[in-house]
């Protein structure tokens, strides 16, 4: 289970540095904010893939290939993705949030320590997805978009990070 708690630290700190960048850069980071999220997704699918390939962790494979996808798609296509960030970031956080809900029921079950930390994460990113959502238009064309992805990404990132110390 070390390498386990390994990939969750590792995961949160590249959240609070994509987030940190995110929110360094804000004008630079909303013009090519899709390649920082895409190498980040990559980074997350990879990290995901090798949780299923070392600990045959099934339920990592579909988040996995989400992350994975999504960031290929945002590095390749870069001026269409800047049109549709709020749209697939919105998706990307509530997919994220049922994710984590899922896993905290299951690892809280199993009797994991830090299982609430994944619930409370879930439940954020559900709800940053939903504020994404319900504005994309306005939140696309403001550096306020690149404040809202930094701040959840670090605050994400920090959360994964005491997931992972915090397990069994």
């Amino acid at each position: 289970m070390r390498n386990f708690r390994t990939n969750y630290i590792i995961t949160g700190i590249i959240l609070v540095v994509l987030g940190g960048l995110a929110m360094r850069y804000p004008v630079d980071a909303l013009m090519t904010v899709g390649f920082f999220i895409g190498l980040g997704l990559l980074a997350s699918g990879i990290n995901y893939f090798s949780a299923f390939y070392f600990f045959g962790l099934k339920r990592f494979i579909l988040l996995g290939l989400l992350d994975f996808v999504m960031g290929v798609y945002m590095i390749v296509q870069p001026g269409i993705t800047a049109l549709i960030i709020p749209f697939v970031i919105g998706l990307w956080f509530i997919c994220t949030g049922f994710s984590r809900i899922g896993m905290s029921l299951w690892f809280g079950g199993a009797g994991g320590k830090g299982w609430w930390l994944m619930l409370i994460n879930g439940i954020a990113l559900i709800a940053l997805g939903g504020l994404v959502f319900a504005s994309p238009l306005n939140v696309s064309l403001s550096v306020i978009l690149t404040m809202i992805l930094g701040g959840s990404f670090i605050a994400s990132g920090v959360l994964t990070v005491l997931e992972g110390f915090l397990m069994l």
